[in-house]
């Protein structure tokens, strides 16, 4: 048995492979690939929160050996105190108050997508919907304008697959990353001269105290790098979670009658108990800075570790009967907005997005279906999920 993330078979179905390792190997090395991944909730969980030994500063990917400075995939590339203060000056952006405020631009949208489909028996909600609501409400965020949202959108979305033979990404995904971060280069460049009231002005004329003291904004090239983040990691897997919540209380009808039932008090939990159950980011990279050995495996200093969060929300150790979705469960802890340094800055945007979501479908299709036969997922690696979800109205 090998755990190897970028695989089509780990796509389509980690869970066997989640189980293997939760319980005969919990800390596994991939020769061919020269990675560690720890999978049991502790110990995922522990690893999280120690950033000195488990350092963030080659960024997510395993492949990335240093030849990426890490501080190219924004905040998710640095260690505190630096990390910290960067993570400060971008949370102005997503206040309590900022995220409450944006409910409204939510449901408009929501609407906007959904309304017209109103005649149809048959649609696909994933590409329909899910896909487009979260880049949009990122768009909003971000200030860029409505007629190229569309065009961001595609660019980004294609931009993060991988090629399904050798799981990197291919020469066209890494040209349309290029082409995305260019457009926000662009954009960043305007707003420099004439700032809006959007998250791109405000991060950019922001100061804030560097390590050394000296006061500094952001580098244009830190900005888009912030703007990439939103983008592939935040509005993607939001849009994976609504696909998700979509399929999974379909498959549980009698689950989904409760939830609606009253959903303001219910559906914030049963949001929270379809990630765990499938989590949308389903490992986190990390690199050792000294010597570690868990469960009798020495590992090395400067070795890449994956801390695979989707067999963490798995493990029996944490989770009574973990595979069966329950949307009752009220679990003490969880993982999949991380924890500690790196817990998710967008995490309470994505539950505001995917409420507003399922509220909307269900106000319209109470009692939506899933052409099951229909379901396919994409191949993102990082990022656990279905690229179509047809459903019946």
């Amino acid at each position: 048995m090998q755990y190897d993330p970028y695989s089509r078979g780990i796509q389509e179905d980690p869970f066997p492979t989640y189980h293997y390792f939760l319980d005969h190997e919990p800390c596994t090395y991939n020769a061919a690939m020269d990675f560690y991944a720890l999978f049991r909730f502790e110990d995922v969980w522990e690893a999280t929160l120690d950033w000195k030994t488990y350092s963030s500063s080659l960024g997510p990917t395993l492949e990335n050996r240093g030849q990426i400075p890490g501080e190219l995939f924004s905040i998710i590339g640095m260690d505190p105190p630096r990390h910290t203060r960067i993570r400060n000056l971008v949370s102005r952006g997503f206040t309590p108050k900022r995220i409450a405020a944006l409910e409204e631009e939510v449901r408009r949208l929501a609407a906007r997508y959904l309304d017209p489909l109103l005649g149809e028996r048959r649609f696909d909600v994933q590409q329909e919907f899910a896909v487009k609501l979260p880049m949009d409400v990122i768009s909003v965020l971000l200030g860029i304008p409505e007629p190229d949202r569309d065009w961001y959108r595609h660019t980004v979305d294609k931009g993060l697959e991988r090629d399904p033979d050798t799981g990197q990404l291919s020469a066209e995904s890494l040209a349309l990353l290029g082409e995305s971060r260019a457009y926000v280069l662009e954009l960043l460049a305007e707003r420099r001269r004439r700032p809006h009231d959007d998250l791109i002005s405000v991060i950019a004329e922001a100061e804030y105290a560097d390590c050394d003291g000296t006061m500094r904004r952001l580098a244009d090239e830190e900005v888009a790098g912030f703007a990439a983040l939103l983008a592939g990691a935040g509005a993607e897997t939001t849009a994976k979670l609504m696909g998700n919540t979509v399929v999974y209380l379909a498959r549980h009808a009698d689950q989904r009658r409760w939830v609606f039932e009253d959903s303001a008090a219910r559906l914030p939990d049963a949001l929270e108990e379809v990630l765990r159950y499938d989590a949308p980011s389903q490992f986190q990279g990390r690199v050792t800075t000294s010597d570690v050995t868990i469960h009798g495996v020495a590992i090395p200093r400067d070795a890449r570790v994956a801390l695979v969060t989707g067999a963490a929300c798995r493990d029996p150790r944490e989770f009574p009967d973990p595979d069966r979705l329950d949307l009752r469960r009220r679990p003490d802890r969880s993982i999949y907005f991380g924890y500690g340094q790196h817990v998710c800055i967008g995490k309470s945007l994505a539950r505001l997005e995917a409420r507003v979501a399922l509220e909307e479908l269900a106000r319209r299709w109470p009692d939506w279906q899933v052409d099951e036969a229909g379901l396919t997922r994409t191949y993102q690696a990082h990022v656990r999920g279905f690229q179509n979800v047809p459903i019946v109205t």
